[in-house]
This record gives C-alpha cells, structure tokens and sequence, in this order.
C-alpha cells in the first residue's frame, strides 16, 4: 500500500482499529436490526447502503457507544488490520506477535503517532525539557 493511499483511504480505520484494541474480522460485523434501520433513517443516512455494527467476541471492556459503519466502512477497517498484519510480517522475530494486541503495540512503534494517538498504544513519551541557567 503506497503512502498516499494509507493516508487517504485507509488512515482513520487504522485510527479506529487502535481504538477498538483488537481486530476487525467480518465475522464481528451485525447487520443492523430494522429498528436500528429506522433510527439511521431519521439521522439522514444512506439507507441503500448495508450497515452494520461490530461486536467483539470477548469484550475487555464496556461500550458505551455502538460503533455503526457501512459495509465500505466495514471493508477499510478491515484493510486496516490487514496493513497492521502486513506491517507485522516485517518484524523480526515472528514469533513476538501471539495476539494482535501484540501487533497493535508493534505498530504503533513504527507508524506515525497520529494513527495511535487516542488509542492505549499511543507512546508515552516523555518530552524533553533542559534547564536553561
């Protein structure tokens, strides 16, 4: 994926994807109820479109907001997880990555800190400051 694409299609998923904390597969992915179908309708959404909503299998935390996308949103999230995998098949050695919490880590090391920065894998870099006599 060449830079200029990251950055522009795929940059906010990657930002989501570290905000979620794990990663996006379509198996997560609900369609919307047709109640849900309505409330969209009255919000001015598209509704030729399909929307969905992602669910983690295991959540390690509460949600407090639905995340709701339509299913081209849903396909760049999971672009995202793949550019994170791919980033990860460079590093070596392999086998550190026993999660993609390990990956997410990983790559918040080696992609620009505004893709991580609102994420809990945003580094925590301590500014350096010098005392000027």
């Amino acid at each position: 994926m060449n830079p200029l694409d990251l950055l522009l299609r795929v940059g906010s998923a990657i930002q989501v994807v570290f905000r979620l904390g794990y990663e996006p597969k379509w198996e997560l992915f609900y369609e919307l109820t047709p109640d849900q179908y309505q409330q969209l309708e009255k919000e001015g959404k598209d509704l030729s479109k399909r929307w969905f909503t992602i669910i983690p299998k295991n959540p390690k935390h509460d949600v407090s907001e639905l995340l709701i996308v339509d299913e081209n949103e849903a396909k760049t999230l999971m672009d995202a997880a793949k550019y994170i995998n791919h980033l990860c098949e460079k590093a070596e050695p392999q086998d550190q990555f026993l999660s993609f919490d390990d990956k997410l880590k990983y790559a918040a090391t080696q992609l620009p800190t505004v893709f991580s920065q609102s994420s809990k894998y945003a580094e925590k870099k301590t500014p350096y400051l010098r005392i000027v006599k």
